[in-house]
């Protein structure tokens, strides 16, 4: 064996023995390589479809919420009006009640109403996912999670949360398609996935109502 050795440290090819036993050497078949090359075609071709698909959904998933983070501020000053016809005080008194802002990358909005807080993302759009679709193709999608407390608030923690720790506090999430004239699906967590369809020029404002609805539409209860 260590005569065969010497041999291939000296740029002689392998014998034809240690070549039949060798744990690679069927990978330098022709045969075998033309075989392999076609399998990572297939799941090349089928990877780069994946990406495209991602990409695309992506770039409407930052347009709906880039209108998404406008139409808070605009429900701010709707929502501090309604306030303040009803009690011209309170302004006075406790200032603006109802606020909204965003991070930096635009990547993150947060209203706060009175005593709620709700927080509105797209990061964690890091891979391609799909949406199922029971008996149709699945959807690549991205994601726009609305969440219960303040993001950047880091007593919240959610800042530095896992994407599964995140969805601990999900209220809703709107899922954008690749396809611009498909309509984005409003996923409710509460009741079970319920799914709400809107087309995607009106998801940003309709996905926001909802949201608040359901935040502001109930109440807490004492702890016993």
């Amino acid at each position: 064996m260590a005569n065969l050795k010497d041999q291939s440290l000296q740029g002689g090819s392998l014998p034809r023995k240690i070549a039949e036993v060798w744990p690679g050497s069927a990978f330098y078949e022709p045969n075998a390589v033309k075989a392999i090359q076609q399998k990572v075609d297939r799941l090349a071709a089928h990877m780069q479809k994946q990406l495209n698909e991602h990409e695309a959904a992506m770039h409407n998933t930052c347009q709906v919420f880039e209108y998404l983070l406008q139409d808070m501020e605009n429900f701010v000053e709707c929502f501090q009006s309604a306030f303040d016809a009803r009690n011209p005080e309170d302004l006075e008194k406790y200032g603006p009640r109802i606020r909204s802002q965003s991070d930096p990358d635009r990547s993150v909005g947060i209203l706060q109403i009175l005593w709620h807080a709700i927080s509105f993302t797209t990061r964690g759009n890091t891979k391609p996912l799909a949406l199922n679709r029971p008996g149709r193709p699945p959807a690549f999608t991205g994601r726009i999670i609305a969440l219960n407390g303040d993001f950047l608030d880091t007593r919240s923690n959610l800042h530095a949360a896992s994407f599964n720790e995140l969805l601990d506090q999900e209220i809703a999430s709107l899922y954008v398609p690749a396809d611009p004239a498909a309509p984005a699906v409003m996923s409710i967590k509460h009741l079970a996935g319920e799914e709400i369809y809107f087309h995607q020029a009106d998801a940003p404002r309709r996905f926001l109502l909802k949201v608040v609805e359901i935040v502001c539409g109930g109440g807490f209860f004492h702890e016993q």
